[in-house]
């Protein structure tokens, strides 16, 4: 979509260029162009940790901002991709807070 917003980008038309030569799942997926507009609905993902989740997705255009979208998705409640998503958000926070916890010492022992 972004392609046909800006055709005459040199520098879209050099990433489309890197990621075609460089993988042949984008060159397969570029030239079938399965593009549409943006709309609401159950998508599957594929997550390294977590594995498969289907997740319902809305999208809002932002009004003051041409080609910038604000995504939400959610998994329907007791569903495996709950538990899935609920498991990414304990590792963010567990993640997180031993950054912050790393840091805070690192301060202290600068001091």
């Amino acid at each position: 979509m972004i392609a046909g917003r800006y055709p005459g980008s040199p520098e879209l038309a050099a990433l489309i260029d890197e990621l075609t030569v460089g993988s042949a799942e984008f060159a397969e997926l570029w030239a079938a162009h399965p593009v549409s507009e943006y709309d609401t609905g159950p998508r599957v993902y594929r997550h390294p940790t977590v594995g498969t989740m289907e997740l319902s997705a809305e999208f809002m255009t932002l009004p003051d901002d041409e080609g910038q979208r604000v995504a939400v998705f959610n998994a329907a409640p007791g569903s495996p991709s709950e538990a899935a998503l609920r498991l990414l958000a304990t590792r963010s926070t567990t993640v997180a807070r031993t950054a912050t916890a790393a840091g805070i010492t690192t301060a202290a022992r600068r001091s």
